[in-house]
């Protein structure tokens, strides 16, 4: 037992010191962290006000008036306060409480944003169409609005107008503007079909549904939409990240060591079955590094942003039991590979396939987080190369996981683990001494039959 604890140790040091890693485990989160915390004030940044002269060329004057409207400081006032009440009449009964302050946060945000200031011009001669946009180049107006009275038909065809913007106009102001002569046109229409805009738009506003799950245990729930989908995916991804980021070391330290006869070296010390189970230890305890740090990084990153509610901190401890499931399947895989081949560029032709089995959760991860306890997802879960990835979508989803599955399925994993892990033992038992010609698929088959 102590020559596999000097073999791990020495393949942990040997992976760890090497300047990849130092990159990718070390250097690469302490920059995100960076960002992660430099990014919020970037993104609160002070947004400059959009302040100018519009000229909107009506020759109907029929639309002009609405567009003043628009653009009435009161008016805009008082719409930004009813609507701030009416958020927060829909995040006191429908929002759940711990995302309830992240979301009053932000609108808090939205309203420290100054209010459009512009100053409305009528002309309604096309004729000054040509001199019009030369003032707006120059930077004499924010821009022209050419709205002819056939956009306030019923018209298909008719329903736009033109917009001419000043070349210095930000995309964000642009947008402004686009949007509230569209509302002007519309207030001008309802005006004149003797309509009241804001009954109009209350009685074609769609209700908010408040979801409210039913949980087994007799109490109830609120559903978020955002922590059924997306946090699944977060955790499989963190998962398959750690994981296939050490199997690949473990892989290439494997080949550099055969190819460079220093695992001939080892072996006048150790048995194959020592060495291969000491360099699966050492890349797990590298593993282990990895999932620490990145999974840190998550952590802060969802506590900066305040959405840290959305990590439930009781599906770390699955997190963790399914890493070391998923790795032991990888590293074994990994290490056989690694084991047969003589250089890098053979070892893709296994590599590829082996990869593409254990990526399956991600082209099905929508559909196992959206319905966990489908059949569908039950399958997955008893097919052991995938079965930590696809317990990792079901168990961080919203839909609790029966307790019968997750003990099945933890026998099936484990079982799994064991196996594939003895198949690794027969094909490194042969092929770490093997050189020349890469074996076949059939070849390694017949490896694991050899006693």
């Amino acid at each position: 037992m102590s020559r596999v604890i000097d073999v791990a140790g020495r393949e942990f040091r040997h992976t760890v010191m090497t300047k990849a890693f130092l990159v990718a485990v070390v250097i690469l989160p302490a920059v995100m962290s960076l960002m992660i915390f430099i990014l919020p004030g970037l993104l609160t940044a002070p947004i400059k006000p959009l302040d100018g002269r519009l000229v909107v060329l009506d020759p109907s004057g029929r639309v002009v008036e609405s567009v003043r409207s628009e653009f009435d400081a009161e008016r805009l006032e008082a719409e930004r306060a009813a609507k701030r009440a009416q958020l927060d009449a829909i995040l006191s009964s429908v929002i759940p409480a711990g995302f309830r302050d992240t979301i009053e946060s932000r609108l808090d945000k939205l309203d420290s944003v100054p209010l459009p200031v512009v100053t409305v011009e009528h002309v309604r001669d096309p004729e000054q169409l040509a001199s019009l946009k030369v003032e707006t180049r120059e930077g004499e107006y924010l821009g022209i609005a050419y709205i002819l009275e056939e956009v306030l038909g019923t018209d298909a065809g008719a329903n736009q107008f033109e917009l001419y913007i000043s070349p210095g106009l930000t995309r964000k102001h642009a947008d402004v503007l686009k949007d509230s002569l569209a509302r002007a046109v519309v207030r001008a229409r309802t005006l004149e079909a003797g309509l009241d805009l804001a009954r109009t738009r209350a009685l074609l506003a769609r209700p908010t549904v408040v979801t409210t799950t039913l949980t087994e245990e007799g109490g109830e729930a609120q559903d978020n939409e955002a922590a059924r989908i997306f946090v699944p995916f977060a955790f499989m991804m963190l998962l398959w990240m750690s994981t296939m980021m050490t199997g690949n070391y473990l892989l290439t330290t494997t080949i550099e060591e055969k190819s460079n006869k220093v695992i001939e070296v080892l072996l006048s010390a150790v048995s194959p079955m020592e060495l291969m189970t000491g360099k699966i230890l050492g890349q797990c305890m590298v593993g282990v590094l990895i999932l620490a740090m990145y999974g840190t990084l998550g952590v802060l990153a969802a506590q900066q942003f305040e959405v840290a509610h959305l990590v439930p901190a009781e599906k770390l401890g699955y997190l963790v039991g399914y890493f070391l499931m998923a790795y032991f399947m990888v590293g074994a895989t990994m290490a056989a590979i690694g084991s047969a081949v003589n250089e890098l560029r053979e070892a893709q032709a296994f590599v590829g396939p082996a990869t593409m089995v254990f990526m399956l959760p991600f082209f099905a991860w929508f559909f196992i987080s959206d319905n966990p306890n489908s059949t569908f997802a039950t399958v997955l879960s008893f097919i052991p190369p995938i079965t930590p990835f696809v317990m990792i979508l079901r168990v961080t989803s919203a839909e609790p996981v029966p307790l019968w599955q997750l003990l099945a399925t933890s026998v099936v994993g484990i079982a799994g683990v064991v196996g594939m892990v003895w198949m690794a033992a027969r094909v490194f038992r042969v092929g770490v001494l093997m050189y020349g010609k890469p074996p076949t698929p059939r070849e390694l088959m017949r490896w694991m039959r050899y006693r």
